[in-house]
């Protein structure tokens, strides 16, 4: 009899556990409050609906090969590996900190070998990020990658164009925060610059993903967008790892309506 899947038992409005592992969901938007942690609970820093909305992919996807990127306070890595029961997931972080509430995850459960923090990685490294999913993965492809590290345009873009062509047909790749760029921030006027005033908006990512699902024939097969999320699904037609870049796959037409 196959073994029913791990599950979300929530303990409070933010607070939750999956199989014996609490978490506090934190939203980290200006004059939220913050729960306070109890001994021992790991930091996911996504609000609830983010959490449930995690929960509704990882049911249907099933992963077994993840690659998150941005580990931040720890809590998303040990999230999707523990309810997705995943074989395999590698995550990395810009920084060289190493996180003590991951290290203490891993050493508890014996999970060396299947969950796999590397720090000081720079998600705009294509080369580096490939190099991790031949060694790590070897032939397998990825079921799921999730980018919540930067946000910025061209290190996210960077990131999608190494690794999507890793994921399996049927699997998806989020990237978070897309709209970083049109959040209204209290107080201030609505014409106000908003976050990363110097920064390219990350929308224009989006834009593209969209233009290339409509021009790539199988390459994207859908794209599911909300408030904070762009979840793409892979399509069944091959990539060349090599030389793949989404803003190629938008017809001309469409490249002029981002220009």
């Amino acid at each position: 009899m196959e073994q029913a899947p791990p599950a979300i038992t929530w303990t409070g409005p933010a607070t939750f556990s999956v199989e014996g592992v609490n978490f506090v969901a934190v939203d980290m938007r200006p004059n939220r409050p913050k729960p306070s942690l109890a001994p021992g609970t790991l930091v996911f820093l996504k609000p609830a609906w983010m959490v449930r909305r995690y929960a509704r992919l990882l049911r249907g996807l099933k992963p077994g090969n993840i690659f998150e990127l941005g580990i931040w306070q720890g809590g998303s890595c040990v999230f999707f590996q523990r309810l997705a029961a995943a074989r395999k997931l590698v995550t990395i972080d810009i920084s060289e900190k190493r996180v003590a509430a991951v290290d203490a995850y891993i050493e508890r459960y014996d999970l060396k070998d299947c969950l796999k923090p590397f720090y000081g990685v720079d998600q705009s490294d294509a080369a580096r990020l490939r190099e991790m999913v031949a060694q790590e993965f070897a032939e397998e492809a990825l079921d799921l990658v999730v980018d919540d590290a930067s946000h910025f345009l061209d290190e996210t873009r960077a990131s999608f164009n190494a690794l999507f062509p890793f994921v399996r047909p049927g699997g998806a790749y989020v990237i978070e925060d897309w709209n970083w760029a049109h959040a209204r921030i209290d107080k201030l006027p609505d014409d106000a610059p908003g976050l990363y005033a110097g920064r390219e908006p990350l929308t224009k990512l989006v834009f593209e993903l969209v233009l290339a699902c409509g021009s790539s024939k199988g390459i994207i097969e859908k794209i599911d967008i909300d408030r904070n999320s762009a979840t793409v699904w892979r399509g069944k037609a091959p990539i060349d790892p090599g030389g793949f870049d989404v803003a190629r796959l938008c017809a001309a037409r469409g490249r002029a309506l981002i220009a």
